[in-house]
């Protein structure tokens, strides 16, 4: 079984069709991927923006967001692993992701780890 891999956010990077078609080298669902984003988010998403190991991990490939993403660069800055390792969860720059985002199991997710 693969180990679960949490985003900053709380998003279960392993769980993600981005994250699963890149490690498996799938340039076709990679495409699907970016059609299917472009039209949940009324964006256009290119394919090349959605290769991702893993927002957290070492690796180049992180889904385009990455960079943009200001809870990605706190817990960066902060040296965490996520947001549920923070001495502020729940922040408001967070409580506003898992609000938009209610149906991701993301506040699950970080819930869960730190229990």
């Amino acid at each position: 079984m693969t180990e679960r891999l949490i985003s900053a956010c709380g998003l279960v990077c392993s769980e993600c069709d981005a994250y699963l078609a890149t490690q498996a080298g799938d340039a076709a669902a990679i495409e699907r991927v970016a059609g299917e984003w472009s039209k949940q988010f009324g964006a256009t998403i290119s394919a090349a923006s959605v290769w991702c190991d893993g927002c957290m991990t070492a690796g180049e490939r992180k889904v385009g967001h990455a960079a943009d993403c200001e809870i990605r660069a706190c817990v960066v800055g902060r040296g965490l692993a996520n947001c549920a390792a923070c001495d502020a969860y729940v922040c408001d720059q967070l409580e506003s992701f898992l609000t938009m985002a209610a149906e991701s199991g993301a506040r699950e997710t970080l819930e869960s780890l730190r229990a």
